[in-house]
C-alpha cells in the first residue's frame, strides 16, 4: 500500500461505483470522505437486474432501432416510453443518441465496452475479499431466451458481437431450456446459457457491506449532499447542503446521473442524462428460477434474489422530476405473470435513474477543468458490473500510476 495518509480525497455519491471508488482508493492508502444525502445504495444501486454483466458490451444504441422506433414509441406492449415534451426541451443528449446508432459507431462502443467489461472481476473481486462479501453473490450462470426464430433472428448480429469480443455462450433448444428453468410457463424456442456469470442477491446489502468495510477501515461517510466544488491552487473544497465545507486533494464525481446537478463541475458540456429504469418484486417467489434470465424482446431480466423474483429492465426517457410511469409498472407485471405463474400483485414496484451518455459509454478519468476533479459516472445499464473497474483506475490515477485499462475513449473531453 502507498503512503497517501496525509492525503484526502473526497468521494460523491455513495452508490455502487463511489462506494467502489472509495475502497479502492482506501487500498491505494488514501484517507477517504464519502458524502451522500442518502444511505448508501439506497439510490439507483438497490434496484437493478443484479447481473454482473460480463456479456454486456452490446449497447442500447442499435442501427435496429431507426426501424424499430415508431413500434417502440407507440405500442401498448412496449418496454419503451419517450416523454416528447421533455425530450423536445432537452433535444441534444436524443439527437447524439441517435447518431450513435449508426453502424459503425456501435462496432465501436461494442468494442470499448467488451474490453472493458472483460476486465470487470480484477475489479469487483478484491473488493469482494476486502468487505467480505462473496456470499451476497451466486454464480449460476445467466440465460438470454427468446420465443421464437423472428426474436432469435433479431438478435443475431448483437449476440455475434459478443462471440467476436471473446464472450463464451452455448445455444439451448426448447428441451434444454425447459429442463434448466422448468418453471418457465412460455414455450421458448431459443436460448443462450452464458455460464460462469455472476449475480448480487441483494445489491443494496452489497453496498451496506461496503460502507460498512470502508468505515471500518477509517473512512468518513457524511450524509450531506455535495452542492458545489470550488477549485483552489492545488486542491477543492466541497461546499456541502448544510454549509458545511470538505477540503481535499481532490474530489471524485460518482454521484450517477446527478453528477450534473452539483455547481463548479462542467458535466453540462457532457450530455449526461438519464434512462429511467423500472422493477417490480414478488416477494418469496425467487425459487421459481435459478439463475437471471433475460427475455430479450421484452426488454427485462428475471432475477431472484434473496428478497424475491424481480423483474427488472425497461427504458423511459423523461427526466428525473416525472412520476413513476403506470404503464410500465403495468407491462412489468403482465410480462412477469406470462412468464411465471406469480401470485397477485408486486409487493414492490421500482423507479430509478440510470446515468447515461449518448455514446453509451461511461466517464472515467480527469475532468475537463482540472486534474484535481476526477469523473467516474455514466455507465448506464451495467454501472453494478464496471464499478470496480472504474474504482480500481481511479485510484490509479490518483495515486499517480499509469492506468491498468486505455481510459482515453472514456474521457470527458470526447464531448468538447
Amino acid at each position: 500500500m502507498s503512503d497517501n495518509s496525509d492525503k484526502i480525497i473526497a468521494v460523491v455519491g455513495a452508490g455502487i461505483v463511489g462506494l467502489s471508488c472509495a475502497l479502492w482508493l482506501q487500498k491505494k492508502g488514501f484517507q477517504v470522505i464519502l458524502t451522500d444525502p442518502e444511505d448508501p445504495g439506497s439510490g439507483t444501486s438497490s434496484g437493478n437486474a443484479c447481473t454482473i454483466a460480463e456479456y454486456g458490451c452490446v449497447p442500447v444504441n442499435s442501427p435496429e432501432l431507426f426501424r424499430r422506433l415508431p413500434g417502440l414509441l407507440f405500442s401498448k406492449n412496449s418496454p419503451f416510453s419517450l416523454d416528447p415534451l421533455y425530450v423536445l426541451s432537452n433535444p441534444g443528449w436524443m439527437i447524439d443518441f441517435l447518431l450513435n446508432c449508426r453502424p459503425h459507431k456501435v462496432a465501436r462502443i461494442i468494442r470499448l465496452l467488451g474490453k472493458l467489461v472483460a476486465k470487470a472481476r480484477s475489479g469487483l473481486d478484491p473488493l469482494l475479499d476486502m468487505a467480505q462479501a462473496h456470499d451476497l453473490l451466486s454464480q449460476q450462470g445467466f440465460m438470454h431466451v427468446y420465443r421464437d426464430d423472428r426474436e432469435f433472428d433479431r438478435a443475431r448480429a448483437a449476440n455475434q458481437a459478443r462471440r467476436d469480443q471473446g464472450v463464451e455462450f452455448i445455444e439451448l433448444n426448447p428441451g434444454e431450456i425447459q429442463e434448466l428453468e422448468p418453471n418457465l410457463k412460455l414455450a421458448f424456442q431459443h436460448g443462450l446459457l452464458f455460464e460462469g456469470i455472476k449475480h448480487v442477491l441483494d445489491p443494496l446489502a452489497l453496498c451496506q457491506r461496503y460502507a460498512d468495510c470502508f468505515q471500518h477501515n477509517g473512512g468518513r461517510l457524511l450524509r450531506q449532499r455535495a452542492v458545489e466544488v470550488r477549485h483552489l491552487q492545488q486542491s477543492v473544497q466541497i461546499l456541502l447542503d448544510n454549509g458545511d465545507l470538505i477540503d481535499a486533494n481532490r474530489v471524485v464525481i460518482a454521484a450517477g446521473a446527478f453528477s450534473k446537478m452539483i455547481d463548479g463541475v462542467p458535466t453540462n458540456l457532457l450530455k449526461l442524462d438519464t434512462e429511467r429504469g423500472y422493477h417490480v418484486q414478488f416477494s418469496n417467489m425467487q425459487h421459481l428460477v435459478t439463475r437471471p434470465v433475460s427475455w430479450q424482446q421484452a426488454g427485462f431480466y428475471a432475477t431472484p434474489t434473496n428478497l424475491g423474483l424481480r423483474f427488472a429492465g425497461t427504458v423511459e426517457i423523461a427526466g428525473y422530476s416525472k412520476q413513476i410511469n403506470p404503464r410500465l409498472v403495468r407491462y412489468l407485471t403482465r410480462k412477469a405473470k406470462e412468464m411465471f405463474d406469480l401470485p397477485g400483485q408486486p409487493d414492490q414496484e421500482w423507479l430509478g435513474f440510470r446515468p447515461s451518455t449518448p455514446d453509451a459509454l461511461p466517464v472515467i478519468g480527469y475532468s475537463t477543468v482540472s486534474e484535481y476533479i476526477l469523473f467516474a459516472f455514466g455507465h448506464q445499464h451495467i454501472g453494478l458490473t464496471l464499478a470496480g473497474i472504474t474504482g480500481k483506475l481511479i485510484s490509479e490515477l490518483a495515486n499517480g500510476e499509469e492506468p491498468s485499462h486505455n481510459i482515453k475513449p472514456f474521457s470527458s473531453r470526447r464531448f468538447l
